[in-house]
């Protein structure tokens, strides 16, 4: 069920458009993340939510109420909505348990207990259950966050607006934070827009991912659909690394630098023969094996054996049904886990493949090169 409706939004600043037509439709209970550089008006989408920037065309619906549209504007505090902010914006003379209920009501003596009870939940919510009577000073930053995350929650919102609330942290505090707050907003089953300039926090947290660029929204879809079949290039490369070739339809593949590779269209339509194309690949879909391998035939191998598959390596098990083409280790981008290997083809071309670190080669190796999937192709001009 759809619980956030945006529809052909469109916001200016005098006469200069912002937002561009902008429409997305967020199921209830999900999360949401903005993904786009800086400027692409991705927080100014979830200012126009919150209700404070106006709508100069279009609609925004929570539910079955229209909140924004040309001549009318929800007051924010109307909308039922809860607001995490970049830098968490603590009252410095409140303390935290003050922080966590300034929203609840405390007029009358059942007000005042029922507000007691729910800042206590909220504070166990976010394991701050030891710090009520703390002042903002004396936290951490990410403490700070999970105050202003717990006083979100405190009037139980429709909906829930993250303005970059983890991009002040350090990297780990901020991987673990991130991880945490998605769970308990799931866990709460709450609806949430995050805004957000990191890939892997959106492609990793976030239930869809709407990707932006100079105001308009260029890809709605899941994160593995965004990920694994962008609509355009830039989509592609500023999700994730890409690998590009100049190729051409021929015979029902696209020849390239690699030789003839299997590949799809990126938007779903035929290709005609000679059609010239840019190919995009990511480098895990490249796989690496040893220039030379040497094949032992099944009768030689103990019984016990016949039945694993010969072609092993310390480059991993060779896929089978693609062409290999040769080609030179220039370098290594280490990153632990896995990394980046630069790779030189036979006509100078220089790509990249993504080897799991235990499955790594050394400068100057001749290795084989393979392609685990279908490339995309994306039309050239």
């Amino acid at each position: 069920m759809t619980w956030v409706t945006v529809d052909g939004l469109r916001v200016s600043y005098g006469e200069t458009a912002v937002l561009d037509s902008v429409s997305l439709g967020i199921p209830r209970g999900s999360l949401v993340a903005v993904l786009g550089p800086s400027g692409c008006g991705k927080t100014t989408l979830l200012r126009a939510v919150a209700g404070l920037l106006p709508a100069s065309a279009g609609t925004i619906r929570v539910g079955d109420r229209v909140v924004s549209a040309p001549g009318v504007q929800l007051a924010p505090e109307k909308r039922g909505m809860g607001w995490v902010p970049q830098d968490a914006s603590l009252f410095p003379h409140l303390t935290v348990g003050e922080n966590i209920g300034f929203g609840l009501p405390h007029a009358s003596r059942a007000d005042r207990a029922t507000r007691t009870e729910r800042i206590a939940e909220l504070a166990a919510l976010v394991g701050l259950e030891g710090l009520i009577d703390r002042a903002p000073s004396q936290l951490s930053g990410g403490q700070a966050q999970r105050v202003s995350l717990a006083r979100a929650l405190a009037p139980r919102p429709d909906l829930m607006l993250l303005d970059e609330p983890f991009a002040a942290l350090d990297p780990l505090l901020r991987a673990a934070l991130r991880t945490e707050v998605a769970a308990l907003l799931r866990d709460q089953k709450n609806t949430s827009l995050l805004v957000t300039h990191d890939q892997e926090e959106a492609l990793s947290l976030a239930d869809y991912v709407a990707v932006m660029r100079g105001g308009r929204l260029l890809q709605w879809g899941t994160p593995a659909e965004v990920y694994e079949h962008p609509l355009s290039l830039w989509v592609a490369a500023f999700v994730g690394d890409t690998v590009e070739l100049d190729g051409r339809w021929a015979d029902g593949r696209v020849e390239c630098a690699l030789g003839p590779v299997d590949a799809v269209t990126a938007d779903g339509t035929p290709a005609g023969e000679g059609t010239s194309v840019r190919l995009m690949l990511r480098p895990e879909w490249i796989h690496l094996s040893p220039a030379i391998t040497r094949i032992v035939s099944p009768a030689a191998l103990p019984e016990s054996s016949r039945a694993v598959a010969p072609h092993r390596s310390g480059l991993g098990v060779e896929p089978s049904g693609t062409e290999r083409i040769t080609a030179t280790v220039l370098s290594i981008a280490y990153g632990g886990h896995d990394a980046l290997v630069s790779l030189e083809l036979v006509d100078g071309t220089i790509i990249r493949a993504r080897v799991a670190a235990p499955d790594l080669p050394t400068r100057g190796d001749r290795v084989r090169v393979s392609i685990r999937r279908p490339a995309l192709a994306y039309p050239v001009g």
